[in-house]
């Protein structure tokens, strides 16, 4: 039986970790962004970083004011709606949300970042087509209604999913990127694709990448800023006693004493494993061969705490063959246009993460509570369903199809064509004529001036 105490030093030493883990968390949506550029055309490419970059402070005000709240309130079950019991810890007008020795919002942080990441890929998914309110939009609520919702349900030591049906996801394979690659799947439904992505016989064309070496590094990126979500999903530094000895390690986020180190070196081997079943299989394509190294950390997110690491190898090696399979299925049959991704790298290789663990690590406890259910098949299957398909398509195909009914959802064919900076270039241009004219007249009137 395992003994577990915070040190005398905890706050301090906790504040210096979720600050090196707050380091590695940007270059998760920095590094999107980056290989969004770099895959973006250069008429749209410009645009499209504004785009990113202005949902940041619209995230941030949106969770302050209600999405931290959202994830109190529904994080202390069995029941769904938490009964509201940690809400006052959470609205914008708590004093524990105000600088002060009893406040922690290091977490507040952390969890901004982690909806910025989300629907940074979601804008990322959808570039070259989607206006920019209609991504606002989405992103509110993405961002700071439904992955809060899904974080509190599945991701925190109280969560229902977990003691009603024995639900373990580690570091977010399910909270995270199923919610994220659902919610993408029913945008892109009623986004549609890009009118140059298919040939008039429906075939697929391969827009290549505008800036490989970006598109590249921001890949490199965005596999440091996974490394940033694991080690954010734990509580560090615990003094650990048991009949082994008296270890100081962390805890995941269901309270277990775990082996950080442990964690770490399964993502290496996971990382490793998606790169090489990439490689072989797209024989060496840039764009895929640095997303199976994200495919294959993300297959094992879900048990990567409790994993043997040739577990940890073999899973990503037949998650990112699956996973790839799966995109070129989606875009073939039914012309899905995901230009980064995100429902097979992230939503579909978190779903199958999640059936997998079910299964290898069954009979595990799901937490540190004996009276919650242990991991099941069952438990890791409902989970994936309620994340993938009820908080994520469901609302993302909602929304979109409403904003589409209103004409909000995507920009004209001519735009699309021309470019959305091209078109920003042509007001410039309107602007720069007028001052120049504003110019001409005030020369005009001075030489009138000096003759007379």
């Amino acid at each position: 039986m395992n003994e577990i105490q915070a040190l005398a030093f905890d706050k301090t030493i906790t504040d210096i970790y979720y600050l090196v883990s707050i380091l590695f968390l940007l270059f998760l949506p920095i590094g999107t962004i980056i290989s969004i550029y770099g895959l973006s055309r250069p008429r749209h490419s410009t645009s499209t970083i504004v785009m990113l970059f202005m949902s940041l402070p619209v995230i941030i005000l949106s969770t302050y004011l209600f999405g931290w709240a959202f994830h109190f309130t529904f994080s202390s079950g069995p029941g769904i709606t938490g009964n509201f019991q940690n809400i006052s810890h959470a609205v914008p007008w708590s004093e524990l949300m105000a600088p002060n020795l009893k406040s922690s919002t290091l977490n507040l942080v952390i969890f901004f970042i982690f909806s910025w990441s989300i629907v940074v890929i979601l804008g990322a998914a959808s570039i070259e087509r989607i206006k920019f309110g209609a991504f606002i939009i989405l992103s509110i609520l993405l961002g700071s209604v439904f992955w809060p919702i899904a974080s509190a349900w599945s991701w925190t030591i109280k969560s229902w999913m977990v003691e009603i049906f024995g639900y373990h996801d580690a570091y977010g394979a399910g909270a995270i990127h199923a919610v994220l690659g659902g919610f993408t799947l029913g945008v892109l439904t009623q986004l549609k694709h890009r009118v140059i992505k298919f040939t008039n016989q429906q075939q697929s064309r391969s827009i290549v990448p505008s800036n490989p070496l970006m598109l590249l590094l921001g890949r490199i990126f965005m596999t440091l800023g996974l490394i940033g979500i694991l080690l954010a999903a734990n509580f560090p530094i615990l003094e650990i006693k048991n009949t082994e000895g008296i270890f100081f390690e962390t805890a995941n986020v269901y309270g277990a004493p775990i082996s950080l180190s442990g964690s770490i070196y399964n993502f290496m081997l996971a990382l490793s494993g998606g790169l090489l079943m990439s490689y072989i299989i797209s024989k060496g394509d840039l764009y895929w061969m640095f997303s199976g190294g994200i495919i294959g950390i993300v297959s094992i997110s879900a048990g990567c705490d409790y994993y043997f690491p040739l577990q940890s190898f073999l899973i990503s090696l037949v998650t990112t063959f699956i996973v790839y399979k799966s995109y070129h299925w989606l875009e073939e049959k039914f012309k899905f246009d995901d230009a980064i991704g995100a429902i097979s790298i992230h939503g579909f290789a978190g779903f199958w993460g999640l059936l997998i663990a079910g299964i290898v690590l069954w009979g595990y406890p799901s937490s540190t509570n004996p009276e919650f259910v242990s991991i099941n098949p069952f438990g890791q299957f409902a989970g994936a369903i309620i994340l993938f398909w009820i908080l994520g398509f469901v609302p993302g195909y909602l929304t979109a199809k409403i904003l589409n009914f209103f004409n909000l959802l995507r920009i004209s064919e001519t735009t699309e064509i021309a470019g959305k900076d091209v078109m920003s270039l042509r007001n410039h241009y309107f602007q720069e004529q007028d001052i120049q004219n504003a110019e001409k007249a005030i020369v005009k009137a001075q030489i009138t001036n000096e003759n007379e």
